[in-house]
C-alpha cells in the first residue's frame, strides 16, 4: 500500500497505515516536543541531526557518514516508506525529505498540516521519549538535486535555469537583510512559500498550484533551484514541485546565509 501513497498524504491516509511494516513515521523536532506528544510509533529527528552550519551560514548538508550515523541512530530504515511531519508550518520535515532524498531514498511523503492536522481528525497521540532501535541507514548523494554557490554562479546567464526564491518579499527586495547583503539572485523570480498553501495551511488544489506556478513563469521544463534564506522553507516548495510532477528540481542548501554572506557572489 505504501508504494501508492503520493508526496503529500492525509491524515486519513497515514492512520490507515500506522503499524505497516513498510511504513515508517518521523517526528522532526525537539526530543522535549517529542516526548510531549507524538503520532504513535513515529521516531523522531530534529533539525540539527540532518543539517550542518558553518557560521553565519546555515542549513548546509552534513558530512555523509555523520549524516548516515544520525538516520541509522532515529531508526530509519532503506527498505520504508518514511513519512515526515512536524509542529508547525512542514517545512522542517519537508527539509528533510528533502535531505533523504538528495541522498538516494526517494520513497518519501509529507504529513500535509504536520501535527495539528492530526490532532484536528481526532486521532491518538502518545507521549514518552524516543526509543528507537538502531539500524545501518545507507546513503548516496544525488548531485542532480543539489545546487550549491559554484552551480548557480555558472548558471546565472542559462536561459534553461530557473532561480525561484521563496522568501517573502521584503527578504526578496533587501529590505529585509537576514544576511551581511540583502536582496536576491540575480534573475530570481519570487513566490512566497506560503502562497503553495490554503488559509487551514494545507497544500492548495492542484489546479490553483500550477495556475499560480504558471502566473510567476515556472516552467517545467526549466531546471529550477529553490531557495530561501537556509533552505527550509525552500524544502516545501521543493517538495510542490515534485508533487505537480516537476522532474528538474534542485534546491540550494545554504541558499542566502550562502549567497549574501558571500562579497563575490552578484546580488540584485
Amino acid at each position: 500500500m505504501s508504494e501508492t501513497l503520493p508526496f503529500f498524504v492525509e491524515a486519513r491516509q497515514l492512520h490507515e497505515l500506522l503499524g505497516a511494516p513498510d511504513v515508517q513515521v518521523v517526528a522532526v523536532e525537539s526530543e522535549a516536543d517529542f516526548a510531549q506528544a507524538h503520532i504513535p510509533g513515529a521516531l523522531q529527528l530534529a533539525k540539527p541531526d540532518f543539517t550542518a552550519s558553518d557560521p553565519p551560514v546555515e542549513g548546509l548538508m552534513p558530512d555523509t557518514k555523520q549524516l548516515a550515523a544520525a538516520l541509522s541512530d532515529a531508526g530509519l530504515r532503506n527498505d520504508a516508506h518514511i513519512v515526515a511531519y512536524d509542529r508547525i508550518g512542514d517545512a522542517a520535515a519537508a527539509r528533510l525529505l528533502y535531505t533523504l532524498d538528495v541522498m538516494g531514498h526517494g520513497a518519501i511523503s509529507l504529513l500535509d498540516g504536520g501535527l495539528r492536522a492530526w490532532h484536528a481528525a481526532g486521532y491518538p497521540l502518545e507521549s514518552g521519549a524516543p526509543s528507537a532501535s538502531p539500524t545501518t541507514f545507507d546513503v548516496e548523494p544525488q548531485p542532480q538535486g543539489i545546487a550549491d554557490r559554484d552551480w548557480i554562479q555558472a548558471h546565472l546567464d542559462d536561459n534553461d535555469t530557473c532561480f525561484l526564491d521563496v522568501r517573502s518579499a521584503p527578504e526578496y527586495s533587501g529590505i529585509d537583510v537576514r544576511s551581511a547583503r540583502g536582496g536576491h539572485i540575480p534573475g530570481a523570480v519570487n513566490l512566497d512559500w506560503q502562497q503553495f498553501k490554503d488559509a487551514n495551511g494545507r497544500l492548495r488544489p492542484r489546479a490553483e498550484l500550477q495556475e499560480l506556478l504558471v502566473r510567476h513563469g515556472i516552467d517545467a521544463d526549466h531546471d529550477i533551484t529553490a531557495y530561501c534564506q537556509s533552505h527550509t522553507r525552500s524544502s516545501y516548495a521543493w517538495l510542490v514541485l515534485k508533487a505537480l510532477g516537476y522532474t528538474r528540481v534542485r534546491g540550494y542548501p545554504g541558499s542566502w546565509s550562502d549567497w549574501g554572506n558571500n562579497p563575490d557572489t552578484p546580488v540584485e
